[in-house]
């Protein structure tokens, strides 16, 4: 299966290097992304960029799947959440790819194998999508994080993206065009708060400890804290400039009115 797999891939980097017209391939990433929670923070290699590299090297009919691995590494248990937001469509790269077509799915394996298909379309893109909007109206139903699964301590589950090109409507000019898809990701610790009623058995309650949100994103909430103080403080600093400004012109105004 592994020769196999290797195959495929090293087909689709020679059909980027050659641009030659190949027939449909069916093929995984070069690489998968970890993403980890140890407790204190998350921490990963994923980027953006690599995942755009992935998409970029498939050609009109293959399809490719994508891979990131979610893992909880710290002591207790996890809640696991995510966003899936298209940046740039394939579209937008460049107009040899306008009435392209995709397949485009996203799907969560639990630790027990278990898939939830999180988002799922036939098209998207093409003649047959209203509108033509290609790639950006996958991101309508996933602009929020939404809920993937629970992690206990030591578990991982996986996030798989998948997208195939219709060879139909797209031209050998689409090795040129690129879509840049981005992916967050944030974890709930959860932990057990034992609560003793009179007369009743133990009650266990789930109590959110902390919320860590992982790169990339579009802002991220330290940042953005520092940059709304930056703004208050200039913000003060020019009212009491403007105060004294007036303050100033009415003292000079009484004094031209007193000589």
């Amino acid at each position: 299966m592994k020769r196999k797999m290797m195959c495929l891939v090293m087909a689709a980097v020679m059909t980027v290097g050659m641009g030659t017209t190949v027939s449909a391939e069916e093929f995984q990433g070069e690489r998968s992304w970890p993403v980890e929670f140890d407790g204190d923070g998350m921490e990963s290699n994923f980027r953006s960029s690599e995942l755009a590299e992935e998409i970029y090297r498939i050609q009109p009919d293959d399809t490719i799947e994508l891979q990131v691995n979610v893992g909880n590494t710290s002591d207790s248990e996890t809640d696991w959440y995510m966003t899936n937001e298209v940046l740039q469509s394939l579209e937008d790269t460049q107009s040899v790819a306008e009435g392209g077509a995709y397949g485009y799915e996203l799907i969560y394996v639990d630790p027990d194998g278990e898939e939830t298909v999180l988002y799922s379309s036939d098209i998207v893109g093409g003649e047959d999508t209203t509108g033509g909007e290609g790639l950006h109206q996958a991101s309508g139903a996933l602009e929020d994080y939404f809920y993937l699964g629970r992690l206990e301590s030591g578990e991982n589950g996986r996030v798989l993206l998948t997208v195939e090109l219709e060879g139909e409507t797209q031209g050998n000019d689409y090795q040129d065009t690129l879509a840049r898809l981005q992916m967050n990701f944030a974890v709930e610790e959860v932990e057990p708060n034992t609560v003793v009623e009179q007369g009743e058995d133990n009650v266990i309650n789930r109590v959110v400890k902390k919320v860590v949100t992982t790169a990339p994103k579009t802002g991220d909430p330290t940042q953005m804290l520092g940059l709304c103080a930056a703004a208050l403080v200039s913000g003060i600093v020019l009212l009491i400039l403007a105060v004294v400004s007036m303050k100033k012109r009415r003292d000079d105004r009484k004094g031209d009115l007193r000589s």
